[in-house]
């Protein structure tokens, strides 16, 4: 969650406690979760304020949602969207005062379309005591959609931008190794050099400081120093252009699968990834001995375009990799699968082999599902410790078919 967002939810929410008959709801959009479409988002949204909305009969179960839960079944069925957002404007209806929803990073929402459009729809319930307020990146369709009814639009100043960037590359410069190591006037130099470039772009930021670690010498950070790429772009494309020969498959392969992946991938799946091959003289096959002694060296491959995350155990999954924390791989920012699908990438003659498209990466995915599963062809293969020894099995067997559809 931005800096900015968490303030102002802090904010409201104090200011809700001191009054029961005011409430605040909002939610997060991170392109890492797939958890974002309009009945994900209504189902939060309701789950938040509910608890706090008056009940005609029971203090428990508010009227309008044990209703809804007759009606599908005792629970037995899911609600469809419209019946979300009706139930959502009957939980706003019964609030005596003001009630403020917040939508976070709505430029990382990956349905836009159908989330603008329940933006849209919710607005014309016309409730004078609905607040609602979205942060974004400026973003053309985000624009056009809300500009008719947006009362306020407030610009982050880069100057406040600037200031958190500050900040962080301080504490870079005092807390880390490979800058500690430099005299107080080569890492004001670094920190000023940044600063300059930086123009409120704090991922930018930090991409260069990923790769000033690497220099060897005072010689090296002064020429980098002086070389430093203008935009983000730029230096997504060096960190392209920096990948080992011998890895440039493998950087592809990674890159498609976490710009398309329809769940969380783990360490040990993109290790099996890697090892699978769908297309072969031989034909696709799933190879051992190509899977990566270490897992961590996969972080290699693609440098700051690529991040872990520990996730925590979730009870309500019954995949295996849920059962317990696992580490996850995943696209280090947004900005990162922008540029992976960029129109321009196909056109750079050096890179043009890393632009994804959803077509072609979904077609490589149905087929290296596949593959993988075709080890499991003879009778009896199949234990108890499958998905222990073979990672992957579960996501192939789930999703391929997914990815197979035209």
């Amino acid at each position: 969650m931005r800096v900015s967002s968490s303030t102002i939810i802090r904010e409201i929410s104090r200011h809700c406690e001191s009054d029961s008959s005011l409430a605040i709801a909002f939610f997060y959009f991170d392109f890492h979760s797939k958890d974002t479409k309009p009945p994900a988002v209504l189902h939060a949204l309701i789950r938040q304020l509910s608890p706090r909305a008056p009940a005609k009969t029971s203090p428990k179960i508010p009227d309008y949602l044990g209703d809804l839960f007759s009606r599908k079944g005792d629970g037995k069925q899911s609600p469809s969207s419209e019946e979300l957002e009706l139930t959502l404007k009957s939980i706003i209806g019964t609030f005596k005062n003001d009630v403020y929803i917040i939508f976070d990073a709505l430029d990382e929402c990956p349905d836009r379309p159908q989330f603008l459009k329940l933006i849209k729809e919710i607005y014309e319930w016309n409730f004078d005591k609905l607040h609602l307020l979205a942060t974004s990146r400026y973003e053309q369709d985000i624009e056009k959609t809300l500009r008719d009814f947006v009362s306020h639009q407030v610009p982050m100043a880069e100057s406040l931008v600037d200031g958190d960037i500050q900040v962080y590359v301080s504490r870079q410069m005092n807390d880390d190794p490979k800058f500690i190591r430099y005299s107080e006037e080569k890492r004001q130099t670094i920190k000023t050099t940044l600063m300059d470039g930086a123009h409120g772009m704090f991922r930018w930021v930090v991409c260069q400081l990923d790769s000033l670690r690497n220099c060897r010498s005072p010689h090296e950070l002064q020429m980098a120093l002086i070389d430093l790429p203008p935009t983000l772009y730029e230096t997504y494309d060096r960190i392209l252009l920096r990948i080992d020969e011998r890895d440039k498959g493998n950087a592809l392969k990674l890159l498609q699968w976490l710009a398309f992946s329809v769940d969380k991938v783990s360490f040990s799946e993109a290790v099996d990834v890697l090892a699978t091959n769908p297309d072969t003289v031989n034909g696709p096959f799933f190879d051992r001995d190509r899977r990566f002694d270490d897992p961590r060296d996969i972080l290699t491959i693609c440098s700051s375009l690529v991040t872990i995350s520990v996730v925590q155990p979730n009870p309500d999954y019954f995949e295996s990799k849920e059962r317990g924390s696992f580490t996850e791989l995943k696209l280090a920012h947004f900005s990162v699968r922008e540029y992976l699908v960029w129109e321009g990438l196909r056109s750079h003659f050096k890179l043009a082999i890393y632009h994804c498209n959803e077509k072609q990466a979904n077609t490589f995915m149905a087929k290296t599902c596949v593959a993988y599963l075709l080890q499991f062809n003879q009778h009896g293969c199949i234990s108890k410790n499958t998905r222990i020894s073979y990672p992957l099995c579960s996501y192939a067997a789930r999703y391929w078919i997914r990815h197979a559809q035209p």
